[in-house]
């Protein structure tokens, strides 16, 4: 992508996107000829291929001379910018005015190319040029009566009605709302109303800076004002603005609308650049970071979704608003205003280069068609064998997991087998040990102890000694309880025969300790 920019000091230059460099330029430095705007003719643009300014034609496919129009602040020429001499130049008559910032460039019908100049004096100044480039004529109108002593009318800016008639050009004053002027006609279309008074009766104040029209419905405009507001307007409606909606604290120099209606791009004097929803009544959904200093430029790019911001910082920015992606390149000088090259070319011009895009790409020879088909066929071939090899691999190690799971289930059963085997030889001889001990108790038992009789015996009669003791204590306490329970029931009788049961029991268990 090229742009062509137009600085303070009269510099034009055209510079690169891609390789951030400035490809050429023209002119010398001096403040005097500070540029407001360039234009360059819809059916030309600079070839994107060579860094040289070689032009294209839409229809004649042929090289032809890039001619810029330029306005100035003392005047407005036609620059061929591959042989950098001026054509054709128009002087401001009037040496104490000067061009305003804004001009506007149209073609009238009889082809001739009019630009629009605003003067300081508040006029609006016609320069015609013809098909060949000469000038014609210069006129000039004065659209409001700037004849009131009490309040200063003075113009700030002028727009053409893109989607009306050429014929028609917004003036944007400070001091008075916007008006919609008839240049052939010489009358007024349209004259805005200012808005009501604030809370304490005060007038509130006016200072439009730039308009827009909406593409679907040229009846709707948006205008911006050097308080930080933008102001919607239904001309049909109401000369009042159906909305006001404060953006930024600064005044606003440059705004931009999508085709699709729906976004407003908006840059101030302090390097706020914002992306703001119309259909949410202009909240902002996105801000562009990176400005420093007044916006004076700004192009919204829709087909690479790219925003163009160009002003005092020196620097060129370009915006991707859907991928987030940015870049910038530094001018030494602080920038007025700006043209894209590339870009103003209507669709058709888009449609017959990917036609011959596509044109280009389907001419191949039969020789490098062959070739690819024979490289197509070994690159099948070498497919189908590494398919083949790996379905082989595979196969194969299938098989290793079957043996190797067959092998792991003989495993297995041999060990359980070894087990059971195991269990059983267990069992066996725990059996016979049973047995032996039983054996080894009965010929004890026969023999009376040969080997330990006598301490068994010992053991036997401490245990059998311990044991009466306790039985007597535990007696003793039985009889005591039942001796108070013959107290208090008074029976004699039952006393002793719950002794004599008691006496039994003890008998008993002597006995059974003695066994």
């Amino acid at each position: 992508m090229k742009v062509i920019t137009g600085d303070e000091f009269g510099l034009i230059k055209l510079i690169s996107t891609q390789s951030k460099q400035v490809l050429d330029q023209y002119g010398k430095i001096d403040s005097s000829k500070s540029i407001n705007n360039i234009f360059i003719n819809n059916k030309i643009k600079l070839s994107e291929n060579n860094n040289n300014s070689e032009l294209e034609h839409e229809e004649n496919e042929q090289k032809e001379e890039l001619n810029l129009f330029v306005s100035s602040i003392k005047e407005n020429y036609i620059l061929n910018w591959d042989n950098k001499k001026i054509i054709s130049s128009y002087k401001n008559e009037n040496p104490n005015t000067s061009f305003i910032s804004s001009t506007i460039k149209f073609k009238s019908t009889n082809n001739n190319t009019i630009f629009i100049n605003g003067t300081s004096d508040d006029k609006i100044n016609l320069v015609s040029f013809s098909n060949e480039n000469k000038f014609i004529n210069s006129s000039t109108y004065w659209p409001v009566d700037n004849s009131n002593k009490f309040l200063k009318i003075k113009l700030r800016g002028i727009s053409n009605s893109l989607y009306n008639n050429n014929e028609n050009v917004y003036c944007l004053y400070q001091n008075t709302p916007i008006v919609l002027y008839n240049i052939e006609q010489q009358k007024i279309e349209f004259k805005g109303k200012n808005l009501p008074h604030d809370e304490l009766g005060l007038r509130i104040p006016i200072h439009d800076t730039d308009v827009i029209e909406v593409s679907n419905n040229p009846r709707l405009n948006y205008v911006s004002t050097a308080n930080g507001e933008i102001r919607f307007y239904d001309k049909k409606a109401s000369p009042k603005p159906s909305l006001n909606k404060k953006v930024t604290k600064s005044k606003i120099n440059k705004i931009d609308i999508t085709e699709d209606n729906n976004y407003l791009f908006v840059g101030d004097n302090q390097g706020y650049c914002a992306m703001l929803d119309i259909r949410k009544s202009l909240h902002p959904c996105k801000t562009f970071k990176g400005n420093s200093g007044s916006i004076k430029s700004l192009v919204n790019i829709e087909k690479k979704n790219n925003l163009i911001v160009a002003g005092y910082d020196r620097y060129v920015k370009w915006y991707d608003y859907k991928s987030g992606n940015n870049d910038k390149m530094f001018i030494k000088n602080k920038i007025n205003c700006m043209t894209l090259v590339g870009f103003e070319i209507e669709k058709k011009a888009d449609l017959e280069e990917e036609e011959s895009e596509i044109d280009d790409s389907d001419l191949l020879d039969e020789e490098d068609e062959e070739d690819n088909e024979e490289e197509d066929s070994k690159d099948k071939n070498e497919k189908k064998k590494i398919n083949t090899k790996n379905k082989k691999k595979t196969e194969n190690d299938k098989k290793e997991l079957g043996d190797n799971n067959k092998k792991g289930k003989e495993e297995e059963k041999n060990n359980d087998e070894e087990d059971d085997e195991d269990n059983s030889k267990d069992d066996e001889e725990g059996e016979k040990g049973e047995e032996g001990e039983e054996e080894g108790d009965g010929g004890n038992g026969e023999e009376g102890d040969e080997g330990h009789g006598e301490e068994g015996e010992k053991g036997d009669n401490e245990d059998n000694g311990k044991e009466g003791e306790l039985d007597a204590q535990i007696n003793d306490v039985d009889n005591k309880e039942v001796e108070k329970e013959g107290k208090e029931g008074n029976g004699d009788v039952n006393n002793k025969e719950v002794k004599g049961e008691n006496n039994e029991k003890n008998k008993e268990e002597e006995e059974k300790v003695k066994k």
